[in-house]
């Protein structure tokens, strides 16, 4: 089986997620963001991941029968915080911010920086600092002081190009290395947080913020809610905030729903009636619906047609070859 021709003809697989939009569920129940995660994962899939407008006002819609007008936790969050060198965890490790932070004054602090007292304090990425990178060599780990301002992404590329990767700081040994190192300079560090990110863990990039947010105006506030008295647009607010919240998951009694996918078959001596190849194309077809979001408990199987047969050839005027059209039944 050519692997080559096998993913050319699953060109028309993106008209498939279409037809497998998310399904809302309203809990009017107050909880913290936390707790309405738990919620909806237990109870669906997870909190709200919303792709689209399409979705927005599916979302709306939810609660149109109710009459509810306020706010709705979403799941969208602020990531993480984590260290630049992939291995090295943050959440169970040494820490040492300055008094009152991180507070991510302005709502764009995602970088940290060592002061001169060697306590750490959050920063917009985008402002220029010495830094100072981490390498190994000879088995010995070390910290190397470089004299040049750059912004937390600058530097990190440098680190990784010249040394390691950015200082990462496991103890207050190292803490007290580092310091030393800078010489009295307030300098970067190896430690950042993404931007925001959906519960679920998707990479949809829609965003319906309410103008000149988010702004982390009161500190903290690194979660997300609908504000459906204004148009459903989004809001960001502390995570330990009380609100009821919008759900997404499969529907509660199984549907099936056929779809149909054109293909083009340019590799004439590939046989589609071999399972093999098969259970090839319905692989690359939950890969494509897992990269697009959608569930992987959405079961797929092959429809046949009135004939016995899986695929039919579809010749095509003024075009050589032909056009295999295959059906398929997505259990939901």
């Amino acid at each position: 089986m050519d692997k080559k021709a096998l993913v050319l003809f699953l060109s028309g697989l993106y008209t498939l997620s279409s037809c497998l939009a998310h399904e809302y569920h309203f809990g009017n129940m107050n909880k913290t963001w936390t707790e309405a995660q738990r919620y909806c994962r237990e109870k669906y899939t997870d909190l709200a991941t919303i792709d689209n407008m399409e979705d927005m006002k599916k979302l709306i819609n939810t609660v149109v029968d109710i009459g509810y007008n306020g706010t709705v936790w979403i799941g969208l969050k602020k990531g993480e915080w984590q260290w630049s060198l992939a291995d090295r965890d943050y959440s169970q490790g040494y820490v040492n911010w300055e008094e009152n932070e991180p507070n991510n004054s302005g709502g764009k602090e995602d970088c940290v920086f060592m002061r001169r007292s060697g306590k750490w304090n959050d920063a917009p990425c985008n402002i220029q600092q010495l830094f100072i990178c981490y390498g190994i060599k000879n088995s010995k780990e070390s910290f190397h002081f470089i004299k040049e301002t750059k912004t937390w992404r600058e530097a990190q590329s440098y680190c990784r190009e010249y040394y390691t990767d950015l200082a990462n700081v496991r103890n207050q040994t190292q803490n007290h290395e580092v310091m030393t190192e800078a010489a009295a300079n307030e300098v970067w560090i190896g430690l950042f947080r993404d931007s925001w990110k959906w519960s679920d863990g998707s990479n949809s990039s829609f965003t319906y913020w309410i103008k000149e947010k988010p702004n982390n105006f009161e500190g903290n506030q690194d979660c997300a809610l609908t504000r459906l008295n204004n148009l459903g647009r989004w809001d960001d607010m502390q995570c330990y905030i009380n609100s009821p919240f919008f759900c997404y998951g499969a529907p509660a009694v199984k549907t099936q729903q056929v779809v149909r996918v054109k293909l083009t078959r340019k590799d004439q001596d590939m046989d589609l009636t071999d399972p093999a190849i098969q259970e090839a194309i319905l692989q690359q077809i939950r890969k494509k619906l897992t990269e697009k979001g959608i569930s992987d408990d959405v079961k797929l199987r092959w429809k046949k047609q009135p004939d016995g047969k899986i695929f039919h050839n579809k010749e095509k005027e003024k075009k050589k070859g032909g056009e295999t059209q295959l059906s398929m039944k997505l259990e939901l």
